[in-house]
């Protein structure tokens, strides 16, 4: 079952843009090295995610809003929608990135599950 959450890219710039100003901390600790396969995982507008790309690596965009989606792809992140828990990706990725968006998530379990999957 695809599933899909609606937000408003609008919206989310007015009231809620400081989550991924304070999540820009997070990337240090992420640490992302040049040519790097990096997911963000709840990648909302593609704000952050632009900021990692940065650093030289490529990286992946996985939001359950296809607005969200489209909202990245306007500003040049590959980006694509889909639901965390239900993750089909083996062995895909170097590191998996998340900024305040694991709360959404109802079935942790399965998020953990395909985040393991996922890396190499």
């Amino acid at each position: 079952m695809k599933i899909s959450q609606h937000w408003e890219k609008e919206k989310y710039e007015k009231n809620a843009r400081f989550v991924s100003t304070y999540g820009e901390d997070l990337i240090e600790w992420l640490n992302p090295q040049k040519d790097e396969y990096i997911l963000d995982l709840g990648c909302g507008d593609g704000v952050l995610t632009k900021k990692i790309t940065e650093y030289g690596c490529k990286v992946l965009g996985l939001d359950g809003s296809q607005k969200f989606v489209e909202a990245a792809r306007k500003i040049g992140i590959e980006a694509i929608q889909g639901d965390a828990q239900n993750m089909k990706f083996e062995n895909e990725f170097d590191a998996i990135f998340s900024n305040a968006a694991l709360h959404w998530m109802i079935n942790p379990e399965k998020v953990m599950e395909g985040v393991a999957r996922a890396l190499k």
